[in-house]
C-alpha cells in the first residue's frame, strides 16, 4: 500500500512529480527499477531517469506503468494532473522550478520586492496584476503556480532558503497598506522556521553591488550549482560555472554588508507599523 504523500513531493513540474509518485508505487509492489524495466520492455535507465525527474514522461508511458504496477489508473491520473498544473508555469521558468524543488539550500538576492517564495496572496496578486494588458484571469493562473510553488517550504525536508532584501522593499507600497502590513507580518512569521533566513540591506550601506537585478542561487549536493537572474521580460538560467561563480560573489559582498537576522527581523517590526498607521 503507498502511503499518502506529506509534503516531500513537488507540487507543479509534471516529470518531478510524476517521477516521485511512480517510485513510491514501483516499491510498494515490490518491484526493483529492473523489473519494472523488463515488464514494460524499456530500459532500466529510462526508468531510473523518470523517477528522479530528469525525463519527463509521455502519457503513454504513464499509462503502461499505471497497468504493470496495477495502480487503478492513479499513476495515468497524477500525470495529467500534473501537466494541467505546469500549464500555469510559463515555459522558460520550469526548469528553474525544477532545479529549485531538487536544491538542497536557495539563497536569492532581491532588491526591489519581497522574492516570490514568501510572498503572500494579495502581495503576489498585486505584484502579477502590475503586467501591462493582463487579464484577471491570467493573474489569478500565475498565482496559483506562485503559491504551489511555495509548497516546497511546508515539505519534510524543505530547502535551507536565505534572503537578503534591500530596506527599500519594506517600504515600497504594494496593493495597500493592509497588503504591506500582511505581507511583513508574513515574513516575521517564516523568519521562525529553523530553516528560512531573512536579513536586510541597510539603506546606510552605500553598496552598489547587486542593484541591477535580483538573483537565485540553486545548490544540489554533488551538482553544480545553478542560478536564476530575473529581468522585466523573461528570467535567464545560468549554469556555466565561470558566471554561477560571479554571480555567488556578488550574494557573497551583498550577504557581507546586510543585517544579522535579529537586527533585520527588528528592522521588519518597527517598518511594519508604518503600514498600520
Amino acid at each position: 500500500m503507498v502511503t499518502k504523500p506529506t509534503g516531500r513531493e513537488p507540487v507543479m513540474v509534471p516529470n518531478a512529480q510524476f517521477g516521485v509518485l511512480l517510485r513510491e508505487h514501483r516499491i510498494a509492489s515490490g518491484m526493483r527499477q529492473k523489473d519494472l524495466a523488463v515488464k514494460l520492455g524499456w530500459s532500466v535507465s529510462r526508468i531510473s531517469m523518470i523517477e528522479r525527474g530528469e525525463r519527463q514522461a509521455k502519457e503513454e508511458f504513464a499509462s503502461r506503468v499505471d497497468n504493470a504496477l496495477n495502480t487503478g489508473g492513479t499513476l495515468l491520473t497524477a500525470w495529467h494532473k500534473a501537466n494541467e498544473q505546469a500549464t500555469r508555469l510559463p515555459t522558460w521558468f520550469r526548469r528553474w522550478v525544477e532545479i529549485e524543488q531538487g536544491a538542497n539550500a536557495l539563497l536569492t538576492w532581491q532588491p526591489l520586492i519581497i522574492p516570490g517564495l514568501l510572498q503572500t496572496v494579495d502581495y503576489a496578486r498585486a505584484i502579477l496584476s502590475g503586467k501591462p494588458g493582463v487579464t484577471q484571469d491570467r493573474v489569478e493562473t500565475a498565482l496559483a503556480a506562485r503559491i504551489d510553488r511555495q509548497h516546497i517550504l511546508d515539505r519534510d525536508d524543505p530547502p535551507m532558503l536565505w534572503v537578503v532584501v534591500d530596506e527599500g522593499v519594506l517600504t515600497r507600497p504594494i496593493g495597500s497598506e493592509a497588503v504591506m502590513a500582511g505581507q511583513l507580518d508574513h515574513l516575521l512569521a517564516m523568519a521562525e522556521r529553523p530553516r528560512v533566513t531573512i536579513q536586510v540591506l541597510p539603506r546606510d550601506s552605500w553598496s552598489t553591488t547587486g542593484l541591477l537585478g535580483a538573483f537565485f542561487i540553486a545548490r544540489t549536493r554533488n551538482v553544480q550549482d545553478m542560478a536564476y537572474v530575473e529581468s522585466s521580460a523573461r528570467g535567464q538560467i545560468i549554469g556555466d560555472p565561470d558566471d554561477v561563480m560571479e554571480i555567488t560573489a556578488k550574494y557573497e559582498m551583498i550577504h557581507g554588508e546586510a543585517q544579522t537576522q535579529r537586527v533585520s527581523l527588528d528592522l521588519i517590526r518597527r517598518t511594519r507599523k508604518q503600514w498600520t498607521t
